[in-house]
């Protein structure tokens, strides 16, 4: 009888450090209704509560529901919730617990108490551990029992699934992983066994996986290559299939039944079958990011992921072990790859570390593997790097976690600089933040390029061009009207008309600044050195001379006609006044080209 003790270790160490995450950090009764749950899971107390799916509920009571539920208005004045409803079903048993305990508690059955989200909490848990269980099986089918324990917990612990099995649990990623697993379990037990429960039980969980995800369609490419290459050949395989023809139909149609609910409720509530609920959003062929999609310090799999290095090093180990996974892995993550970096919004906004790569860590959980078996055979002093290694990248994911939790690593913004400079921070400092790079989404869904700031693309901006201005205090630079007209850094949000401006270059480096009122920035030394957008003419107190503290990046300084350099005041409202002698943190200004 074989001994899997340090899987089933590994198994019970999971699950306990998941249990004190909840715990130590409160997540009981913290809200997990938030980033896009309120699109995925808008389907359960509309259909189980309100009875309801037209939403028109919510306009009995707006404000509760302004920000738990999100819908598109579409042909007619119909609502239209955006997200597929995928994670609403297989979580509607959970949602059922926590309406019964809702109502024995006395608490508000409206789909939103803690009752509910501790009861879809648990439910994740569930799957989570329903997919960890086949992945074991899988991993154990060609591995010791000791690698898989490794593989277990670092990909659960050391990886960014972590964080969305407990603080956003309720987003798709978690149950989207384990039913991979099961898909996987499921289907290479059918090619081995030829049992027709597992082809059944495959159907049911592919449908799944794509009513969660319908891009998830596309995934039936790596079975099918699996199964050809494992079999033989095309020949082969077509020669398998063809005798269970009577099981692989309803194997389909019981796909193909689990999928349709997604088009049935677009057609219920558009009145057509087929439905793009992603309006204005799309895929940009023809600019895929997939260098930074892997590699970029704003979202990069392998910076915030890196343990998953051990899935490259695998992906050689398998071409000696199973090549019709090594094949079929390989083809298949590129293309999903090339898709999902397609995509216009290629970091996927408001999430930790690259969020859709989480489906696919149960199938880059086997060439992990393979690759933390292989290191293994090596030299004592390759084994002691290697446990070094592996242990020092799940205690980054953690810490980084921790980090992230606490808004220490921003969640759209980060670059190069930004990453090491808070590399060990405990707490947000000005200079980390200053480091942070927006990217422009808008010049991306466009198709356009992003812009390389420098020296010489300030020295070339147009007059028609819009430019705004952000102070070191994280604020825009407006003309404040209620202070007669003076310079203030005091906004919180790009507007391009509050904080639209346009330059006029006089020569290399001196120019005029003016308002959208077409308004000159200038000196008033009558209001103790205030800069004002106040001048019809230029004079010499519209003058400006611009200094570059950093000929590579969008920081300028700016210098007055008084030889001192224009400041923000340390109080509101943060009016700019020429009284600096030198350039420190509160000369410093970052200049964004605003394109319409």
């Amino acid at each position: 009888m074989k001994n899997y003790r340090y899987s089933i270790l590994a198994l019970s160490f999971i699950f306990v450090f998941l249990l004190s995450v909840f715990f130590y950090f409160d997540i009981w009764n913290a809200n997990r209704i938030i980033v896009d749950v309120p699109s995925y899971y808008t389907y359960l107390p509309a259909f189980i509560i309100h009875h309801d799916l037209h939403l028109d509920y919510i306009d009995k009571d707006p404000s509760f529901y302004q920000d738990k539920v999100w819908y598109y208005k579409v042909e007619g004045g119909r609502k239209l919730i955006k997200h597929p409803l995928g994670i609403s079903a297989v979580l509607s048993p959970f949602f059922l617990i926590g309406h019964w305990i809702a109502g024995m508690k006395g608490d508000f059955q409206d789909g939103y108490s803690m009752p509910y989200q501790n009861a879809l909490s648990f439910g994740v848990l569930f799957y989570l551990f329903t997919g960890i269980f086949f992945l074991r099986k899988i991993l154990l089918g060609y591995f010791s029992d000791k690698v898989t324990a490794f593989t277990l917990i670092a990909v659960v612990l050391g990886t960014n699934l972590l964080w969305y099995s407990t603080f956003e649990a309720l987003m798709p990623h978690a149950i989207s992983f384990s039913l991979w697993c099961a898909a996987i379990y499921f289907f290479f037990n059918w090619l081995e066994t030829q049992a027709e429960k597992f082809i059944l039980l495959f159907g049911i969980v592919f449908g799944l996986i794509v009513l969660i995800r319908p891009l998830s369609i596309i995934s039936i490419l790596f079975f099918l290559i699996y199964g050809i290459i494992r079999l033989g050949g095309l020949k082969t395989f077509i020669i398998f299939l063809k005798p269970k023809w009577k099981i692989i139909i309803p194997a389909t149609f019981i796909s193909f039944s689990i999928v349709s609910l997604q088009l049935f409720y677009w057609k219920y509530s558009t009145g057509k079958w087929f439905y793009d609920p992603y309006i204005n959003e799309h895929f940009i062929f023809k600019s895929p990011q997939v260098f930074p999609f892997l590699f970029s310090f704003r979202k990069g799999l392998f910076i915030y992921t890196p343990v998953m290095v051990f899935a490259i090093i695998g992906l050689v180990q398998l071409r000696k072990l199973h090549r019709a996974l090594l094949y079929s892995t390989v083809f298949f993550m590129a293309v999903t790859v090339f898709l999902l970096a397609s995509w216009w919004a290629w970091s996927y906004g408001f999430c930790w570390g690259m969020r859709p790569m989480i489906d696919y860590y149960a199938l880059l959980s086997i060439p992990m593997a393979a690759g933390f078996n292989e290191l293994l055979k090596r030299s004592t002093f390759t084994r002691i790097i290697f446990y070094t290694s592996v242990s020092l990248f799940i205690f980054l994911n953690l810490f980084q976690t921790w980090q992230y939790k606490n808004g220490l690593i921003h969640y759209d913004d980060m670059s190069r600089e930004a990453y090491f400079k808070g590399f060990f921070q405990t707490e947000i400092s000005a200079e980390w933040l200053d480091l942070l790079k927006p990217y422009d989404w808008d010049r991306r869904i466009k198709g356009l390029p992003q812009i390389d700031y420098s020296k010489s693309i300030f020295d070339q901006i147009p007059m028609d061009q819009n430019i705004c201005f952000k102070g070191s205090n994280f604020k825009y630079v407006i003309v404040n009207h209620k202070a007669l007209n003076a310079m203030a850094s005091l906004s919180d949000v790009k507007n391009e008309q509050e904080e639209s401006f346009h330059i006029m270059h006089l020569n290399d480096s001196t120019l005029c600044i003016s308002s959208e009122e077409k308004l000159l920035w200038s000196l008033r030394t009558d209001y103790s050195n205030a800069i004002t957008a106040s001048a019809t003419s230029i004079g010499v107190f519209e003058k400006f001379i611009i200094v570059y503290p950093d000929a590579d990046d969008n920081k300028i300084a700016i210098k007055a006609a008084n030889g001192k350099y224009i400041t923000i005041g340390s109080q509101w409202p943060f009016i700019l006044t020429a009284n600096s002698e030198s350039i420190s943190r509160n000369e410093i200004f970052r200049y964004f080209l605003i394109t319409n």
